[in-house]
């Protein structure tokens, strides 16, 4: 027999001095992104994303990043992000969420710093750990074994923290200030009506260049990133609440439900009530 020691007394991951709280735990196959989880932000939640597999561009707070096996994504709270996975470019990942962190040094909900690059890559042997771990979440919280998810939150976060310390960053593009000000427009104003001239004037440019500049960066035209970023929002208010889908069409910004119904279906694949039902495991 073999035994290993310990070599230190135990540091909780990232300094944290509170258990913090998962949320909910995913996994899709490169078939399921068919139906893409579109732009969209949480206020009091971080997400962590793992790619198993296939190849995509992410966008996380408006900068494009690459995205294939071994790439591993931090989301803080209030971080727009977008994942256009489809049937063309199809990705599996497996993905968390958790609340109530409290990283020392940092704002509520915030794992890592804010300037600090979202995505790191693993080697495959790091990759392989992460995987089996997320495959046994998944399978603790499928069961019931809520108790038993939250210390395996523990051990990923520990494999995180490690990971990233040695890993490389992923590939990113250059940013650009003026999108970063179109993106923070959008993102204060998508459920309000507003033309492309009035996002215009009140960033103080003319219409063709805002759409330049958008698109350039971002790869969306403005009214684009309005529509990812409404029916991103719509995703999460049917994955997260009991709201009637007309409420939510209303909140995000359309006052014709048949017209939601459609642009829906269109950027996601299915209609909303039927994304609603297969999105969410009921235990």
């Amino acid at each position: 027999m073999i035994q290993c020691f310990v070599k230190k007394e135990y540091e909780a991951p990232f300094g944290l001095t509170q258990m913090p709280r998962l949320f909910s735990v995913s996994r899709t196959d490169e078939k399921a992104s068919a139906h893409p989880r579109v732009m969209h932000a949480h206020d009091d939640l971080v997400e962590i994303v793992l790619v198993r597999g296939g190849e995509s561009r992410y966008f996380v707070g408006g900068t494009p990043y690459e995205a294939r096996r071994g790439d591993l994504f931090i989301f803080n709270s209030r971080v727009v992000h977008d994942e256009p996975s489809g049937p063309d470019r199809p990705v599996a990942t497996s993905s968390l969420a958790l609340g109530g962190l409290a990283v020392p040094g940092l704002r509520e909900n915030t794992l890592i710093a804010e300037d600090s690059c979202p995505v790191c890559r693993l080697t495959e042997p790091q990759t392989v750990r992460l995987e089996h771990l997320y495959d046994v979440l998944y399978d603790e919280l499928t069961e019931g074994n809520d108790d038993g998810a939250h210390h395996l939150l523990l051990a990923i976060l520990t494999l995180v923290q490690q990971f990233r310390a040695t890993a490389a960053e992923g590939s990113t593009h250059s940013g650009n200030a003026f999108a970063q000000r179109i993106k923070d427009y959008i993102d204060k104003h998508f459920a309000d009506e507003f033309s492309l001239q009035q996002m215009a004037d009140a960033l103080h440019v003319s219409p063709y260049y805002l759409a330049h500049i958008c698109k350039e960066v971002t790869g969306y035209s403005p009214l684009q990133y309005v529509l990812r970023r409404r029916i991103g929002e719509a995703q999460t208010l049917l994955i997260t609440t009991d709201l009637p889908v007309t409420r939510i069409a209303s909140q995000v910004g359309y006052d014709n439900p048949s017209h939601f119904n459609a642009q829906f279906s269109k950027a996601v694949g299915m209609a909303p009530r039927t994304f609603r039902k297969e999105y969410v495991f009921h235990k």
